[in-house]
């Protein structure tokens, strides 16, 4: 589970840190603010990080059509260096802070360091890499990586002794999934043999295809408390490995409707559910009610929320006061983080029922009609007025 987030000079996200300290991360958490306020780009950052452990940023990049240039912020910086710091806890409870600085130009980290405890068990730094052996107080050291790779180390190295916790890393953040991009059009397709659905969901149908008969029942029977009409869903498949979905309804007449007819919150209804049978710990969604019918939200925020207390880490953006009021008030006041732009373009983040203007009112309302009854813009305002109090403050050396 990731714990807390720090990046720096990665689009408007500056000396940006998720939640605000002393706090850490749940396994749920609803991020929302006004547009623009940076909340899609906190979703790419977190994609971003597990891209540089996976060593797949130029695939990324082109995925998204994007420009390794436009990776870094324009908000006075100039340079081409993305600091980031991603603090996490293992099922065992084992705290671990991976940090490095990734050179946008290069494409890869030029320094690293993972951390366990007070103990460092990876450094590189200046091409020199220095690892630690498991049960032991020895090192592998190395007076110039050994090998090339793209994003991390972490993403090439190959060390069978060493210590399990680098490891761990590298699969907690391999294991973060972002459905920002998630297309109704593009899960209509005909796709061909996957275990994961895809960035953009392009390969829900042979993804579902894959799973065993249990899971396929078991999404059905979930399925059906969204849609009572469902009767089944089955994967059609064609010549040369080709898959799509289909789905029956009962209705006066029992019918049919092929994947290029299915309506689009049924596709992202079921891409969503069908997370439970992936690897994935760590799953990011952007504008969540989105293309989904207002009476199947509470259902899938008690999903998702479920997700969350049973082992995954789900965290969502929202703009919808729906949203909130399917979320329990204990839940609301650690899970729901406000982004704001500062003054001169950054993105900041403070939990939103911490604030004078939200807090009290939770002890009468709930957390959609919180978000109601409350002025955001107002709130940001005196956020916004008091960040650059601060920095002027800081500034002047008072």
């Amino acid at each position: 589970m990731i714990t807390r987030f720090k990046i720096d000079n990665f689009k408007s996200l500056v000396d940006f840190e998720l939640p605000p300290a002393p706090h850490e991360l749940n396994g749920f958490t609803c991020l929302i603010g006004l547009n623009g306020a940076g909340k899609s780009t906190l979703l790419q950052a977190f994609d971003f990080i597990a891209q540089v452990a996976a060593g797949s940023v130029q695939s990324w990049l082109d995925h998204r059509e994007w420009k390794k240039s436009e990776l870094v912020s324009h908000l006075g910086k100039k340079t081409p260096v993305i600091n980031f710091t991603v603090g996490l806890k293992t099922s065992t409870g084992s705290k671990i802070e991976w940090i490095a600085r990734f050179n946008t130009t290069q494409l890869r980290c030029t320094a690293e360091m993972i951390i366990v405890g007070n103990e460092t068990v990876l450094t590189l730094d200046d091409g020199r890499l220095k690892v630690a052996r498991a049960g032991s107080t020895e090192y592998h050291e190395f007076e110039k990586v050994p090998f090339e790779y793209q994003g991390s180390v972490l993403s090439t190295l190959k060390l069978p002794d060493a210590r399990p916790e680098i490891a761990e890393v590298k699969a907690a953040l391999q294991g973060l999934r972002s459905l920002e991009l998630l297309s109704p059009q593009l899960m209509r397709k005909k796709a061909r043999a996957a275990n994961d659905i895809g960035a953009s969901g392009e390969k829900l149908s042979p993804f579902l295809d894959q799973l065993s008969f249990e899971k396929q029942t078991a999404l059905l029977v979930t399925l059906r408390q969204f849609y009572p009409q469902l009767r089944l869903w089955t994967v059609k498949g064609y010549r040369a490995g080709w898959k799509s979905l289909r789905i029956f309804e009962h209705y006066a007449k029992q019918s049919a409707v092929d994947a290029g007819h299915i309506n689009d919150g049924f596709l992202r209804v079921i891409a969503i559910l069908s997370q439970q049978y992936t690897e994935h710990q760590v799953l990011l969604l952007d504008e969540i009610e989105n293309g989904i019918n207002p009476a199947l939200i509470e259902k899938l925020m008690d999903f998702l929320v479920g997700l969350g207390e049973h082992g995954k880490q789900v965290i969502v953006t929202t703009h919808s006061p729906v949203i909130l009021n399917f979320i329990e008030d204990h839940v609301a006041e650690n899970s729901v983080i406000l982004l704001y732009k500062t003054t001169d373009g950054r993105t900041q983040a403070c939990r939103y029922f911490d604030q004078p203007e939200t807090g009290y009112k939770l002890k009468a309302m709930g957390p959609g009609e919180v978000f109601v009854d409350t002025d955001l813009t107002k709130i940001v305002e005196r956020l916004a007025a008091e960040s650059a109090a601060t920095i002027t403050h800081a500034g002047s050396g008072k």
